[in-house]
């Protein structure tokens, strides 16, 4: 299991920054007149003070990455000594990183548009300019790639479910659910922004119609390949899963692994699209002989976007590339980021309160006034001892498929509420390698436990 997690987790940590690092670098080129997102007149694109900002923004940022690479890589070694340890360091690494790499092309973006205001390089004739191009806006909702293939999916992915569905077999039922419902979501969620992209993509980058018209249509094309594959493939990791336990009646932590390296296929296949049609958008506006320059740097000077005059809460997001922001001058945007900051803290803070207990198990077992207390790693189960039907020594754990309900494993140990298919449920406080095991048995509570004291 430690292996398997430190190479999945490995492989998950480099590909997040190589994701990050072509989201964020291309800000540092001279680009569309803009130096790190910022309008700069091209007579002054070298300045030595603009140099330094660009310079000095560039070289924080690789070392940024490059320390996080080193950093991402040893974390993961963390996952031999304790899981429960390495997932809480990971948790904080993980928004320290993310923190980081808003921060730093944040910070260099407010140096570099405070030059431009103190230089006065603002061109009133390009500011707050508003372009429409009507061949462009008629074609809104056109694509050759339709949304509608979605559906498909989502039959595919439902019909996958009714036949475990209808056998009755109640074993897997929370974790079949939750995967069940994590892939109609993506694929909802793939429809919904397939559709916005359809009707969204009409920029304006050029007075040459024809030349807007192809730009648009190829960013729409890439981006409806993008949300097609990654919903269709992880559609193919939910049935793989969904009949592979249908048929064998067993879900083992091999078709975990099957199933995420599936969904980081589906990711994958959906950022090389977007990653192909920004090459390609740009390689046809670098032919562009009549562009269209708007100076929006009052909108996105602190590296949000805020603009009261703009009816739209999404749109794309010139920080990063392809990708989109909300209009924080909207009500909606606030309501939306604070309802999904709130949900986000209080996951991290369960996982904290869950994960703190299993750092170091501490096993006790107490028996006062008849009554039987078994705790570890933050779970208790009490026994009457009155209650007690059977109580049996085992050598091993009996031969059935324990399905963890509510609790912690590893090859270490197995910490908590556990379903047996045929034992049905049971407590677990099972340290692996150690035996006699005591089973105790009452009318509604079985606890296996052991201890890895003599």
């Amino acid at each position: 299991m430690e292996i398997m997690m430190f190479i999945i987790f490995i492989v998950t940590n480099l590909f997040i920054i190589l994701c990050m690092q072509f989201a964020y670098t291309h800000a540092y080129k001279y680009e569309n007149g803009m130096y790190l997102n910022v309008h700069i007149p091209s007579s002054h694109k070298e300045d030595a003070e603009v140099t330094e900002i660009v310079t000095t923004g560039k070289c924080k940022m690789k070392h940024f990455q490059i320390a996080n690479v080193i950093i991402s890589i040893a974390i993961c070694f963390i996952v031999f000594i304790n899981i429960a340890v390495f997932v809480l360091v990971y948790i904080i690494w993980m928004f320290a990183y993310i923190f980081g790499i808003i921060h730093i092309p944040n910070s260099s973006h407010r140096k570099m548009y405070a030059l431009k205001i103190q230089n006065g390089w603002i061109i009133e004739t390009q500011r707050k300019k508003v372009y429409i191009d009507t061949r462009v806006s008629a074609e809104a909702g056109a694509t050759t790639v339709s949304y509608k293939w979605h559906a498909l999916f989502l039959i595919t992915e439902l019909a996958a479910y009714i036949p475990y569905f209808m056998l009755g077999d109640t074993h897997y039922n929370i974790l079949m659910i939750s995967l069940f419902l994590c892939s109609v979501l993506i694929s909802t969620l793939s429809l919904v922004f397939h559709a916005f992209i359809n009707k969204s993509e009409r920029h304006v980058y050029s007075m040459d119609s024809k030349l807007n018209l192809i730009v648009n249509n190829t960013m729409k094309k890439y981006k409806s390949i993008a949300m097609l594959l990654l919903s269709g493939l992880n559609a193919v990791a939910w049935i793989y899963v969904a009949l592979y336990t249908g048929i064998t009646g067993i879900l083992p932590a091999s078709s975990y692994y099957v199933y995420i390296f599936i969904q980081l296929i589906a990711v994958l296949g959906f950022i090389v699209p977007i990653y192909m049609g920004l090459n390609r958008k740009k390689e046809l506006l670098s032919a562009n002989t009549s562009p269209i320059d708007v100076d929006d740097d009052e909108y996105w000077k602190t590296g949000y976007y805020y603009n009261p005059d703009d009816k739209h809460i999404l749109i794309e997001n010139r920080m990063q590339s392809g990708n989109y922001t909300f209009n924080y001058a909207k009500k909606g945007a606030w309501i939306f980021t604070g309802i999904t900051c709130a949900i986000t803290a209080g996951c991290i803070i369960l996982v904290f309160v869950c994960m703190l207990p299993l750092i170091n198990i501490q096993e006790k077992i107490t028996l006062t006034n008849n009554n039987l207390t078994i705790s570890a790693g933050g779970y208790t189960s009490e026994i009457d001892v009155n209650d007690i039907t059977e109580l049996k020594l085992l050598d091993e754990l009996p031969d059935d498929s324990f399905l963890r309900t509510n609790g912690a494993s590893t090859d270490s140990y197995d910490i908590g509420r556990y379903e047996g298919r045929t034992l049905g449920k049971c407590s677990l406080y099972v340290f692996d390698g150690y035996s006699p095991i005591l089973m105790i048995k009452s009318d509604d509570t079985l606890v296996f436990v052991n201890s890895k004291e003599d």
